[in-house]
């Protein structure tokens, strides 16, 4: 029986069109998503839109439209990004679908029940634009967000708090495990909020209606941090008839991974455990906190005008050009740099002038010296590049399960250097000119065996080139698998036609 993988992004908040960083995000998950199924898991991967709340609210009354009708046509934006981005997700939820709602106010009923949850009341520093309290660890001597930069109000209010002080034990615990990903980030929501007073959370609100209604009194509506926090389960049929998939997608045996983004990092990694544990279920395998994206250092905002568009960019440059730099130039652990000078040069150096112009000479060698079919002998498995190729199949699949996407791409692309180099020392064209035919079709299969490799490879990040890369070696994509690519017994097609895959930006 196939192991099932669950990996998810986080609900997108439907106040406005998707920036880049939401890019970033899905595409990671997108990447990771098909990397398992390639590898022989049953992948369920979910997206969707956090769509209640009071700048929802604010915003419809804003364009005299119902917060309905004001999210609906947003999250129609947010399907054609993915749609042009190429992005497979199995659900995209929002929390206004009836299952949701339904199963967020089971969960708050059972939550009341256990006494997890109790009336209160609640003071403090309240961001609107994040709809979050605020600790003073958050803001600046302004009482100012340090996130994102909205001066914060006072706010008292009756309210429902979830009793998170209860668990203080049980998330030192979790912390000790490597749950949280990078260190760096694990370190900071220990000594920021858990090893500090753990304070219970509001989950409640009566300062505006659009949301979901507690049960038990109507007046409130259930706040953002349970509503949305749960839909990772109800979109997987918790609190319905049918909890098939849950088992299946959200069981010991399976593999669950989220993606967050650093700055809702602390909702994920203390509220959503305790959730999870409340309800007698598994916490994430692996909560991976990417970092922002930057542009020359500076954080991406609309009033420094540097925020970029990735609808535009995709128009520009391709869905590939995009996947490949949010892959190859952004790893997790730290702040990643995009510019329009950062973007070009990266697809210049390492798809255009590394893997394109490879694959190019290779091909258009295939076609001159062998009328584009290379007669079928046995590769040197001895051979260094041959041995490269195959440590770079099982060191490539070594990352990916850890989640490392930025490292093992660069190994493939180490790979496409060391054959290019290859190419220049064997001189191919000297052993044409010698009549050294056997010797020169021993080079080019050693070079087709690797860039059959390279392409699999990148086959998760480069989703529209794929076809056209195996293709170019008349190997019909459907043939390759992670079982066969080292034995590279394809059934090789003649190949007449020279295409340029990645034709550099000038």
């Amino acid at each position: 029986m196939k192991k099932s993988f669950f990996v998810s992004t986080p609900i997108y908040y439907p106040s406005g069109n998707l920036h880049i960083g939401h890019t970033y995000t899905t595409t990671l998950a997108d990447v990771m998503a098909r990397y398992k199924k390639e590898n022989g898991y049953d992948v369920f991967f979910l997206t969707g839109s956090d769509e209640h709340g009071q700048k929802i609210e604010q915003k419809a009354n804003e364009v005299n439209k119902s917060p309905k009708e004001y999210v609906d046509g947003i999250v129609e934006t947010f399907k054609h990004l993915w749609e042009v981005l190429d992005i497979q997700y199995d659900r995209f939820i929002r929390t206004t679908d009836d299952d949701h709602v339904k199963a967020v106010q089971k969960i708050f009923s059972y939550f009341l029940k256990q006494d997890l949850i109790y009336p209160s009341e609640y003071k403090g520093k309240y961001c609107i634009s994040c709809e979050e309290f605020l600790t003073f660890e958050q803001m600046d001597e302004n009482f100012c967000h340090v996130v994102c930069k909205n001066k914060s109000i006072d706010f008292q209010e009756e309210t429902y708090m979830l009793r998170v002080s209860n668990f203080k034990k049980f998330l030192q615990d979790l912390f000790k495990t490597n749950f949280l990903e990078p260190e760096s980030r694990k370190k900071e929501m220990l000594n920021n909020f858990i090893e500090n007073d753990l304070e219970d959370l509001s989950v409640s609100r009566i300062n505006f209606s659009w949301g979901i209604p507690v049960l038990e009194n109507s007046k409130h509506v259930i706040y953002v941090w349970i509503d949305a926090l749960s839909n990772y389960i109800t979109a997987l049929g918790y609190g319905s008839d049918d909890d098939s998939m849950l088992k299946k997608y959200w069981s010991n045996e399976s593999e669950v991974l989220q993606f967050v983004g650093k700055e809702i990092t602390r909702f994920h990694s203390i509220y959503w455990p305790i959730i999870l544990k409340s309800l007698d279920l598994k916490c994430p395998d692996k909560l991976l906190s990417h970092g922002w994206i930057l542009s020359a250092g500076e954080k991406m905002s609309k009033s420094l005008g540097n925020v970029i568009d990735p609808v535009q960019l995709i128009e520009k440059y391709t869905s590939d050009a995009v996947r490949f730099y949010v892959i190859n130039n952004l790893p997790t652990d730290r702040d990643g740099n995009l510019t329009q000078e950062l973007f070009e040069e990266s697809f210049n150096t390492h798809l255009a002038n590394n893997v394109g112009n490879l694959i190019s000479r290779v091909s258009n060698m295939i076609i001159k010296y062998f009328d584009g079919k290379l007669p079928k002998i046995k590769i040197d498995e001895k051979h260094f590049l041959v041995e490269k190729g195959i440590k770079t199949i099982q060191e490539y699949k070594k990352l990916m399960d850890k989640y490392n996407m930025s490292e093992a791409i660069q190994e493939v692309l180490k790979l496409s250097q060391e054959c290019n180099k290859f190419i220049e020392d064997s001189k191919p064209w000297v052993l044409e000119k010698e009549n050294k035919i056997e010797e020169l079709n021993q080079v080019l299969s050693i070079l087709q065996k690797n860039i059959i490799i390279i392409s699999f490879l990148l086959k998760p990040v480069l989703t529209k080139s794929y076809s056209k890369m195996v293709e170019q070696f008349g190997v019909d994509q459907n043939e390759i698998n992670f079982d066969n690519l080292e034995r590279n017994e394809f059934s090789y097609k003649k190949i007449v036609d020279k295409l340029v895959l990645f034709e550099r930006i000038k």
